[in-house]
């Protein structure tokens, strides 16, 4: 966040600014050409060098370093006022009031976690760094977590069930996932795999017919075999004629256990592309 001119201008000269913004335009030159060198070579671009913030919390209390980008994951450490800070990328999800206003902008931090920017000094109110990306995992087999236990998962979804699976496979493919995220200052909810469709189309993210690996496939009530609550998998593989999708899931079949079946493309209602990339 930027600190406000009136109450704060005795912190950084004039030139002490201008020689902050032509370094941080050199430094999106440099980045830029990176990027393009990388994918010339046929490699994945990196991130850029991280962005410089300082800790600056309401009443100089700090922030609090969590697991994902809202409150609704949990604190993984607390940062003391004034603590510095590198930012590797950003996203836009639950807003949060600071000291100088109200921001959804969520900075990821290089050590993983993540810190609202409301509770971050950076020099503006705009994001430093850009989207994050997927993390590029697109795992398979049943690495499940929560296969021999029963009750309330990290996502506050039911353990076993077909919800609770594909959410630890959004969390190993985009970083993180809760069942009450939020995205662009909107809270979702994704609750029974028949209500996915509309909460993802709530907070943003593309829904189609087209398959790619690492997306979501989500049944409407009914749909080829699924209950009244629905039912979603997650897409391993799509064939190269692009007529049949592998998925792997929870409790279908087996109840709360693993499978993989390779069906129609048009077995499922749809696709929901959650992670960059997918």
């Amino acid at each position: 966040m930027f600190r406000s001119a009136v109450r704060k201008a005795f912190e950084i000269t004039r030139a002490e600014w201008l020689g902050r913004a032509v370094r941080r335009v050199a430094a999106v030159v440099v980045t830029a050409t990176f990027a393009a060198t990388a994918i010339l070579a046929g490699a994945q671009p990196t991130l850029a060098a991280p962005a410089k913030g300082q800790v600056d919390g309401p009443s100089s209390s700090g922030a609090q370093a969590r697991r994902g980008p809202g409150t609704v994951y949990k604190v993984a450490k607390r940062l003391p006022e004034g603590r510095g800070v590198n930012i590797v990328c950003t996203t836009s999800s639950q807003p949060v009031r600071g000291t100088y206003g109200t921001s959804t902008i969520w900075n990821r931090l290089d050590n993983g976690r993540w810190v609202p920017d409301a509770n971050v000094y950076t020099g503006t109110n705009e994001r430093t760094r850009p989207e994050c990306p997927g993390t590029g995992r697109r795992p398979s087999g049943d690495d499940y977590p929560y296969s021999r236990s029963y009750g309330i998962d990290r996502w506050a979804m039911y353990t076993g069930e077909c919800t609770s699976f594909v959410a630890w496979r959004m969390e190993q493919v985009n970083g993180y996932f809760h069942n009450h995220m939020w995205r662009h200052g909107k809270k979702g909810h994704w609750g029974n795999a028949a209500h996915w469709n509309d909460n993802a189309k709530k907070l943003g993210y593309r829904v189609d017919r087209t398959p790619r690996m690492g997306a979501i496939a989500y049944w409407e009530a009914g749909k080829s075999g699924a209950s009244r609550y629905g039912h979603v998998g997650y897409v391993v593989s799509v064939s190269s004629d692009g007529k049949k999708v592998t998925i792997e899931e929870y409790n279908w079949g087996k109840r709360h256990g693993y499978g993989k079946r390779t069906i129609p493309v048009g077995n499922p209602s749809g696709y929901i592309h959650l992670a960059p990339g997918t």
